[in-house]
Parts: C-alpha cells; sequence; structure tokens
C-alpha cells in the first residue's frame, strides 16, 4: 500500500500543543499564521492500523482500569526481535508514563543526592532536568564537532567518571538533537567504560524508529555482550508513530537486581495502570504499521535532502548537519547571526518556530533545531518565509 504523507491535516482540531495559536504567541511571539517547527512530534495522521485499533477501542464506549496483556507483550518482543535483532523477555518489560518522567525515577532510584551523572552535550534539556531536580551533579561530556558530525570523546568521558565519580550515564542513541547513528565499535567502546568505572548507564533509544540507513543502527545490547546486565534500556513508539499524547513509552530491563529496584520505585509512586488507548494502539503499531514507518521514513528523508539543498543554495553561511535519523534538523547559525537573540528576532520575522541551541544544556549556543516531520507543502513554505526573511535581513 502507498501511503499520502502529503495529505494535510488541520491538527489545531485536536488542541495541539505544536499549533495553538495561544501558546505559539505567548512562547514564541507568532501569530494564527505560524509554521512551528520546535516541538518533536510529526504532523502526519497516523498509521491506518493504529486509527482503526482507536476507534474499534473507543467504540466500546468502556474507559476503565486496564494492564499491559499478553498480545502488548508478544508486540513488542517481535517487534524488537524483528526489527532490532534483539531478544527480549516479558518480565523484563514495564510501560511507563513517558520516557522524561522516567528518567526522573531512574536517577531518583539510583542515585543518592549530590551523586554524580554524566550526559553528552548537545543535550535534551530533559536529561538535565532529571539530573537536577534528583538533587544530583551533572556531569557534562562535550560531544566533539569534526567536518560536522559529532563524536564521543573516550578519553575525557573515562577521565571525568574516575574524578567525579559517575554512579549512572544517561545515554541517548540515536543522539538528540543531531540525528547522530553511533556505530557499534563506538557503543561498544562505551559499554567496556560504563562496566569498567561500575556506571549504570541508561540508554534512551526512542528515536531510533526513523533510521536512514537502517543497516547502521545497532541497539546497544548488540555492542556488548556484558551491557545488557548493566543497563537500562528506555523505549518508546512515541517518535516513529506519533504517539506521544498516549504515555506509551516502556523500559527493558534484563538485570534482576535492577529491575526489581526500579520497579519498587515505580510502585512508590505510582506508576500503575497503563492509558486505555496506549497498549492497542502499540500494539496496532508493532504488528500492523511496519510499511508506513518505512514509507514515512524515507519520505522524511527526501524533507532533509530539500533543506540540506535549500540552505546550500540560499543560506550557505549557515551549516546543516547531516543527519542519520528522525526528523530534527541540527543547524549551525553561528555565522549567520551575531547571537541568539537576533537569531530569535529573525524566526519570529518569519513566522516559524524553532529550538535555540542554548536549550540543549551546553555546546548549542548559537545552533538552531527545526522539526521537519511534516508535509512538503508546509515544509517548502517554512523555507520560503525564511528566504523572503533573509533577503530582507540583509
Amino acid at each position: 500500500m502507498k501511503y499520502d504523507f502529503d495529505h494535510v491535516i488541520n491538527r489545531k482540531l485536536g488542541k495541539c500543543r505544536k499549533w495553538d495559536n495561544t501558546i505559539l504567541k505567548e512562547k514564541f511571539g507568532l501569530n494564527e499564521d505560524a509554521i512551528p517547527m520546535d516541538l518533536a512530534d510529526l504532523d502526519f495522521e497516523c498509521a491506518p492500523a493504529i486509527k482503526q485499533a482507536m476507534i474499534e477501542r473507543a467504540a466500546l464506549g468502556d474507559y476503565g482500569y486496564t494492564y499491559t496483556y499478553d498480545a502488548y507483550y508478544d508486540a513488542l518482543i517481535d517487534w524488537n526481535k524483528r526489527r532490532f535483532h534483539v531478544d527480549i523477555k516479558k518480565e523484563w518489560i514495564k510501560l511507563t508514563f513517558g520516557t522524561c518522567g522516567t528518567l526522573h525515577y531512574i536517577v531518583q532510584c539510583f542515585c543518592n543526592e549530590g551523586d554524580a551523572v554524566m550526559i553528552n552535550t548537545p543535550a535534551y534539556d530533559p536529561f538535565a532536568e532529571a539530573v537536577e531536580r534528583g538533587g544530583c551533579r551533572l556531569i557534562c561530556n562535550s560531544l566533539k564537532l569534526e567536518n560536522m558530525r559529532y563524536y564521543l570523546d573516550f578519553e575525557e568521558m573515562e577521565r571525568q567518571m574516575v574524578e567525579e565519580n559517575v554512579k549512572l550515564f544517561i545515554f541517548c542513541s540515536p543522539q538528540n538533537p543531531s540525528g547522530r547513528v553511533w556505530t557499534k565499535e563506538e557503543l561498544h567502546q562505551l559499554s567496556a567504560l560504563c562496566l569498567k568505572h561500575d556506571v549504570l548507564l541508561v540508554c534512551d533509544e526512542i528515536h531510533r524508529d526513523v533510521i536512514f540507513d537502517r543497516e547502521s543502527f545497532t541497539t546497544l545490547w548488540n555492542a556488548h555482550e556484558d551491557i545488557a546486565d548493566a543497563s537500562i534500556m528506555c523505549v518508546s513508539p512515541n517518535k516513529g508513530f506519533n504517539l506521544g499524547g498516549l504515555k506509551s513509552s516502556y523500559i527493558i530491563v534484563k538485570n534482576k537486581q535492577i529491575r526489581e529496584r526500579l520497579l519498587a520505585y515505580l510502585q512508590k509512586v505510582y506508576v500503575t495502570s497503563p492509558h486505555v488507548f496506549a497498549v492497542p494502539a502499540i500494539i496496532a503499531a508493532y504488528n500492523d504499521s511496519e510499511e508506513w514507518l518505512d514509507q514515512l521514513t524515507a519520505y522524511i528523508g527526501e524533507n532533509f535532502t530539500m533543506v540540506y539543498d535549500w540552505f546550500a543554495q540560499h543560506m550557505p553561511q549557515a551549516k546543516v548537519m547531516k543527519s542519520d535519523s528522525s526528523f530534527l534538523a541540527w543547524i549551525d547559525m553561528r555565522s549567520v547571526f551575531a547571537d541568539e537573540d537576533e537569531m530569535r528576532a529573525f524566526f519570529i520575522r518569519a513566522n516559524v518556530s524553532m529550538v535555540v541551541g542554548s536549550y540543549f544544556v551546553q555546546d548549542g549556543y548559537g545552533w538552531v533545531r527545526l522539526n521537519i516531520g511534516t508535509q512538503k507543502s508546509i515544509l517548502q513554505e517554512a523555507l520560503r518565509r525564511i528566504a523572503v526573511t533573509w533577503e530582507a535581513w540583509e
């Protein structure tokens, strides 16, 4: 089946936070005609199988407490095996109410106040929030930027692990905001360092469903034979299948001691019944929407090509990092604008929302992240507005 990703839906009808006029005005100073390119969700109607599953579930008229039944576990186990070549068991899986909240729980569960927790920067800001709100010390390991591509600085990483006595590492794979897919060798070296220094590795793989070269992606547990027993996997269908509003993330924990400790903490903070629509949505996504996801990935890949070509032609001073995954364009604007205040003013004039690089903890100042997970007509209009604004700006 050929899916129509060019079809534009009115997301304002669903009270979508990304497209809400009031939020766009209050947060970004934009008017009701704004094009939002900030919040990391997709503008496409979800896969038909998911929509049908929601219709059938809603038609029952029963929205009481539910649970994660066998079909849910079977779908997750089969998806991870088929798509990512990793074997997991039912008892290792726990559905949670979102990855960001789960990271807060993990930090609070495994760290004492004042403990050191490491992240790579630039990083998604809620990583830092989870650390700091848990009363822990944030240790930033800066990614090395070489020829517009990020690399892990293992030497500095190990020095920090030892000197700061790092207890936990929140790691993003693929990386947000850059979309960098780490190689198997890089993940093996990272795993070896964490094992050597007894650092609990928490791997966020929520962007792994949209990979432009699927063979390039290695899930963490396939990178090192021992890391599955010393790590927590955070996974979610939310990015690839656009299910963020259903709170349908989950964790996979193989090590029994780590798992029981975390599950006990989740009981303590009362993470219990799942969202009534989350379970059928995940089942429909993983069992019946793989072809849709593959076509979506190809469509977003075309969007990236459009962005690369447009910036090279119209704003060559800006440098767009080549992305391996997801739908977030990471662009170096340091040679374009004097500072982020000027960059904000530019995008306000263009009536396009974005995320400034300083949001990403550190090492991102002067960059911008644009969500291009949208219809080509909307992306083309956003680029047209940027072009018109740039011509007048110069």
